[in-house]
């Protein structure tokens, strides 16, 4: 689908639509597409109420991040996932999981990082189901009040300084185009992150730090 054939198909969009549309995008754990270029874009093109999608995208979001946590919290190995991230290699990640399990997710919640990798060890952990989505929503309803109401206050003003007439097709083009470069780089960069590895040496470290820390006190 070319870009001009997405912003028809998201100004044809009704309510069920976006929260389809961010179910699909969110559930996909090895190669995750972002939903926000598919909010900005219903935001600048369609008469949909923003906090109807604001809230919509993030129950399409917790339905998917939801799904994905039950499968492993049931024991089921996705993609090796639970091979290579488990408490015997890992054991520093696993003990801050542990002690730091509702911040830890509220935080991948809303960055741009994708954050079913960090979801499913909760789920192989087994967090408590019912704190998991309850944090996961509260954090996708901040990331987008924050991606869509920005939309509204910055990209509305500086897409209606490039033309007298209402939304342009060629600017809007413009601006899904950039959405979608923008976070796809950002999602490249995190992809090629070994997180798992990553955060042990970053747990040992820090707790090396306070070990020392307490010795020279």
């Amino acid at each position: 689908m070319e870009v001009f054939d997405f912003i028809h198909f998201i100004e044809g969009m009704d309510y069920l639509a976006v929260f389809l549309l961010t179910f699909i995008s969110a559930v996909l754990i090895i190669v995750p597409i972002p939903y926000f270029p598919i909010l900005m874009t219903a935001v600048l093109v369609t008469n949909l109420d923003p906090n109807l999608i604001v809230l919509l995208g993030a129950l399409g979001a917790v339905s998917a991040k939801s799904i994905v946590y039950m499968i492993s919290y049931y024991g089921t190995n996705i993609g090796n996932l639970k091979r290579n991230f488990n408490s015997e290699d890992y054991p520093e990640t696993y003990r801050i999981l542990r002690k730091y399990g509702g911040l830890t997710i509220f935080l991948a919640g809303i960055t741009p990082i994708p954050d079913n990798i960090i979801f499913i060890p909760f789920g192989m952990y087994r967090y408590n189901p019912l704190k998991f989505i309850l944090i996961t929503f509260f954090s996708k309803m901040l990331l987008n009040i924050i991606v869509v109401w920005g939309t509204i206050i910055i990209g509305k003003p500086i897409i209606g300084n490039f033309s007298e007439m209402s939304l342009d097709i060629n600017t809007l083009m413009v601006a899904v185009i950039i959405s979608l470069v923008v976070f796809s780089i950002l999602f490249v960069f995190f992809l090629k992150i070994k997180w798992a590895a990553f955060l042990e040496r970053f747990f040992v470290k820090i707790k090396s730090l306070r070990k020392n820390k307490s010795r020279n006190s």
